[in-house]
């Protein structure tokens, strides 16, 4: 029975460690953050820039660290279709009819699962909620000071959605995108 004893704390000690605690940190996007979304047609090609004061403020992440890996929970993004502005008042209402935002009017962007790559990169694991379909994509994230500068290419079919033709068909918007963003944090908060 005592040589049983050293085993069974080792065990007890393991079964502690392996808990993962729910922890919290603050923090504040800043106004200068920039996000936006790239796309082209077969004539040019437009981006439609979103206002993130919409969004920014404090705001509390609550987060556990298992794997060597950040589990959040409840991180959501919420954009309002409105909010973008792609230069004109024309293709801010294509790009309103095209997101269907009179039935969906956010864009909802969980971020899941953060894994570290090195002391400036990381793996960043989203849903992004689009048009009332939802897809999980991982992408690359450069991290610098209180920066995280990051690019996704997504195909606006997986959300149900079809590309539009303008101009009786002469214009067609192709069918990739790209979702930009180098959003500036405060964590001094």
């Amino acid at each position: 029975m005592k040589k049983l004893l050293p085993i069974f704390a080792i065990f007890i000690h393991m079964l502690l460690l392996a808990q993962t605690e729910v922890e919290s940190t603050a923090l504040r996007l800043l106004p200068q953050s920039k996000l936006m979304i790239t796309g082209s047609t077969n004539v040019n090609t437009f981006h439609c820039v979103f206002d993130t004061e919409k969004i920014s403020g404090q705001r509390e992440i609550l987060y556990t660290v298992k794997d060597q890996c950040i589990l959040l929970d409840d991180l959501d993004i919420r954009l309002r279709a409105a909010a973008f502005d792609c230069a004109n008042r024309r293709m801010n209402e294509d790009f309103c009819d095209l997101l269907q935002s009179d039935r969906f009017p956010e864009i909802r962007i969980s971020i899941l699962k953060i894994q570290p790559i090195s002391e400036q990169y990381c793996r960043a694991f989203v849903k992004i909620c689009l048009a009332g379909e939802q897809q999980q994509y991982d992408l690359p994230v450069l991290i610098s000071d209180s920066h995280y500068q990051g690019k996704l290419r997504l195909n606006i079919r997986d959300f149900g959605l079809e590309p539009p033709k303008k101009a009786l068909g002469l214009i067609e918007v192709d069918e990739e995108i790209e979702i930009s963003f180098d959003l500036q944090v405060d964590h001094s908060i």
